[in-house]
């Protein structure tokens, strides 16, 4: 206890008390019936339907970091217990060998080690959970949609992220590609999706 209750150790005890928090109302909620596992993902305003191999940008963070494939509250206990144990590790480490680590050094080491934890356990978690969908619209039915260029220059063969909101007003962050092969969708530009081949949606640009 002298160890977790040290000043450097902050952070991390904090990560572990909000985690134990978490549990605390997912079991009350589960005992009047709901689900705040359910509830975290209803709420959530983001969709993701890119390439997670090739995507850039937001998407590619957020794929990289599995948050897409994960609930977002076991994603939320895995990013929140690989900062508490990783920052731990580092201080006792920093312990054993006759030093103290400044608290910039250990949280920024967490960070980076739980952003790892989360691509590497998050992989494994999602192999054993049943598939994430917190989409309010489904993927297809965003034909017609309009959305805005956030990244890059999109060319035919070199699709660039967009972000779509639905009726819901919920995003939807997609890969779109110009229709023409001699057009090219600069960042800002507002498209219109007009089907969908894989991941990839070739799109018009809209005109005013």
């Amino acid at each position: 206890m002298d160890f977790l209750l040290l000043s450097t150790n902050v952070p991390f005890t904090v990560a572990i008390a909000f985690v134990a928090l978490l549990g605390a109302v997912e079991a009350l909620s589960m005992l009047i019936g709901l689900s705040l596992l359910g509830l975290l993902d209803d709420l959530s305003p983001i969709d993701y339907d890119a390439d997670l191999d090739s995507a850039s940008g937001v998407t590619g963070v957020v794929g990289w970091l599995c948050l897409d494939r994960l609930p977002l509250l076991i994603w939320l206990v895995l990013l929140l217990t690989s900062f508490a144990v990783a920052g731990l590790s580092v201080n006792y480490i920093g312990l054993m060998l006759g030093m103290t680590v400044p608290m910039l050094i250990s949280v920024t080491l967490a960070l980076l080690l739980s952003a790892v934890s989360c691509r590497t356990l998050g992989h494994g978690l999602a192999k054993l959970l049943p598939k994430n969908e917190s989409s309010a619209v489904s993927v297809d039915a965003l034909i017609g949609s309009v959305g805005v260029i956030t990244l890059g220059c999109a060319r035919q063969g070199l699709p660039s992220e967009a972000v779509i909101i639905d009726n819901y007003q919920q995003k939807h962050y997609v890969l779109v590609e110009p229709e023409g092969a001699n057009e090219t969708f600069p960042k800002g530009t507002q498209v219109v999706l007009l089907n969908r081949i894989g991941k990839v949606w070739s799109a018009a640009q809209l005109t005013q």
